[in-house]
């Protein structure tokens, strides 16, 4: 009961966060309080604080400078007022999957080539969290966390426009995302992939960590497949998806 109690303030913490931001009561840019100052608000912990705070990240309303503190992301706001590059009032989840075919396995090809071990630590940290959020069935978490995962593997590359690309997609992706982690049967799927590409970080296999990249994403098209059924995916998925 103490763990559903943490992950429940969390979000709740969260949420406050993210209505201040939309509300205007924190702007793009500005620095919001320190941890200390929103356990006085709110009178909770410091790991809630953090934890929410880490969502708001991996939601794109947040940037956390490390010494610095964390800042309002100017990122929504550009997205509310301004057409994107990638809107179409046409796009499918398929047509979002291609984008993710192009980027993602060249983000962990570049990722495992230059990540510290201090960032392959990170990314552990995020897949323990997925898997106890999974055990938990807490499927709020667990689209959160699969986020941030990809999120940091991207960050990873170093390279400012390959992140801003992943960046600009995240809120148009982020309901199908969610609706991936609906069924299950399938919210499992997303466990043993990361585990694998995890493992290449460690191994600084680059090739492995593409094969296990796309394997993954093919696994994504085909739980949506499931939910949906043919006629929600239009695309074929190329070659066999393995989920053993």
């Amino acid at each position: 009961m103490r763990e559903i109690q943490k992950i429940s303030i969390t979000n709740m913490v969260a949420e406050n966060i993210r209505e201040l931001i939309e509300t205007g009561q924190y702007i793009p840019g500005q620095k919001l309080p320190t941890e200390a100052g929103f356990c006085q608000m709110w009178g909770v912990s410091r790991t809630s604080i953090r934890e929410a705070l880490r969502i708001l990240q991996a939601l794109g309303y947040v940037d956390i400078k490390p010494g610095k503190g964390s800042f309002v992301s100017e990122q929504p706001f550009l997205q509310k007022s301004q057409k994107n590059w990638y809107e179409s009032e046409n796009a499918q989840f398929s047509d979002f999957m291609e984008v993710r075919f192009a980027i993602e396995p060249l983000a962990v090809r570049l990722s495992v080539e230059r990540a510290t071990p201090k960032e392959v630590a990170e990314l552990f940290e995020v897949h323990q969290s997925f898997i106890h959020a999974n055990e938990s069935h807490d499927l709020t978490k667990m689209i959160m966390l699969d986020e941030l995962f990809h999120t940091k593997i991207m960050s990873y590359t170093k390279n400012p426009l390959l992140i801003n690309i992943n960046k600009q997609l995240l809120n148009s992706f982020r309901i199908y995302r969610g609706e991936s982690f609906t069924d299950s049967c399938v919210y499992n799927n997303a466990v043993r992939p990361h585990e694998r590409i995890l493992q290449c970080f460690y191994a600084k296999d680059m090739e492995t960590a593409v094969l296990e990249m796309q394997r993954h994403l093919e696994i994504t098209e085909a739980d949506m497949r499931q939910i949906h059924g043919n006629s929600g995916v239009e695309e074929k998925i190329s070659g066999i998806v393995d989920k053993r």
